[in-house]
């Protein structure tokens, strides 16, 4: 369902990219991920320099090192939506600390001040609680105002995991700058997309300037410039050939996510008075956020989704589920000894009800008819 014109575009941007590598023969840390670094941090603004944006392997490291930055240490808790892709989870995990799962917006699939608070003020650890986690999940922002306060007044790191939200816009700035830390993902099916994987480090502008430098040693081994390990580091490297492809992707990544904005309007004039009548929820923008619509998610009766998926998989429509496990029901999570009885209702709504429909930047306007029209044969209509 992709224009042949995006295709060639993209192939004109990989092509370059590796003659650049071949040519020059720098393969890693080097012109191409500086290069990148700076052009990312001029696009998020908000007074950001190349110094605030770290290019890492992917976005779970990236997710790693900013908690590592904020001194999040084994046995610590992290506060994070159960909601999410597990790889929020599996960062926490990597350190030691232990996820302490909240409850999303009653009617958003986001982190919820109000449980955050409520977390703060039951815990009988909260001088162990060192950060919370705000995921922008599917490209929908998080409540960054009420987050950042909460945050000020417990002496908490506020780190936003915007895997999934590249593009989205808080208070008409692109998100990954109200935070501590910011991570992105660059994975191949992200909004701003690299051919294998990467991800960005993103300390925010208030982030002490030494800490800049302990991050950037943390993403290579912990050496300083003479290769002597000086504290602690991992290896967690975007290469030449990724950092370039995403320079030369990042040229039209605004034009792209306002493609994903028209395609989810349509759907929604297509969708919007059916859903309503069937009390289907449809994705929108916020009063003081814009959605980046990586994933167009809607909300069904979940005894009818298996009948929408089994349905789209013989007419040879991708409908899929993001996700059908919260974090906290995942076996690994349920089997620790740390693990509480938790009770997270509207999370466990969500893993049961939701649905994504086909989106991406070249979907043509005859396919979303298409998809639409076969949603509803499917739910039916009253």
């Amino acid at each position: 369902m992709s224009s042949e014109s995006g295709e060639a575009h993209y192939r004109q941007v990989v092509a370059a990219a590796v003659e650049r590598v071949v040519g020059s023969g720098q393969t890693i840390l080097a012109e191409g991920v500086r290069g990148f670094e700076q052009g990312f941090a001029a696009w998020l603004g908000r007074g950001l320099s190349a110094d605030h944006c770290l290019g890492v392997a992917n976005g779970t490291e990236a997710l790693e090192l900013a908690m590592r930055c904020a001194g999040v240490q084994p046995g610590d808790g992290v506060i994070v939506p159960s909601f999410t892709a597990y790889a929020t989870v599996a960062a926490i995990l990597r350190i030691g600390a232990n996820p302490l799962f909240v409850d999303v917006e009653p009617d958003r699939p986001v982190l919820c001040p109000r449980e955050v608070e409520r977390l703060l003020a039951d815990s009988g650890n909260s001088a162990r609680i060192r950060a919370v986690i705000a995921v922008h999940l599917y490209g929908e922002a998080c409540d960054l105002r009420a987050l950042r306060e909460l945050c000020d007044r417990n002496a908490l790191a506020l780190i936003e995991d915007c895997a999934q939200a590249t593009g989205t816009l808080y208070e008409s700035d692109p998100i990954g700058t109200w935070g501590d830390f910011a991570a992105f993902s660059f994975y191949p099916t992200k909004n701003l997309a690299a051919l294998g994987d990467g991800g960005m480090l993103v300390l925010g502008r208030r982030a002490d300037p030494s800490l800049l430098a302990i991050a950037r040693r943390m993403r290579l081994y912990g050496w300083d410039q003479q290769r002597e390990a000086v504290q602690f580091g991992i290896n967690s490297r975007l290469d030449e050939v990724q950092a370039w492809i995403l320079s030369g992707k990042l040229s039209d990544l605004d034009e792209r996510i306002q493609a994903r904005r028209r395609i989810a309007n349509h759907y929604r004039e297509l969708l919007g008075s059916w859903a309503s009548r069937m009390g289907i929820h449809l994705p929108k923008d916020g009063v003081n956020w814009s959605h980046s619509y990586h994933l167009f998610v809607i909300k069904v009766d979940p005894a009818k989704r298996q009948d929408i998926l089994s349905r789209g998989a013989a007419d040879g429509i991708p409908y899929a589920v993001h996700y059908p496990l919260a974090c906290h029901q995942h076996a690994y999570i349920a089997k620790r000894p740390e693990a509480p009885q938790y009770h997270l209702p509207r999370t466990e709504n969500l893993a049961a009800s939701v649905v994504s429909l086909p989106l991406n930047p070249y979907l043509k306007e005859e396919d979303v008819m298409l998809i639409s029209a076969h949603l509803r044969s499917i739910l039916g209509d009253t």
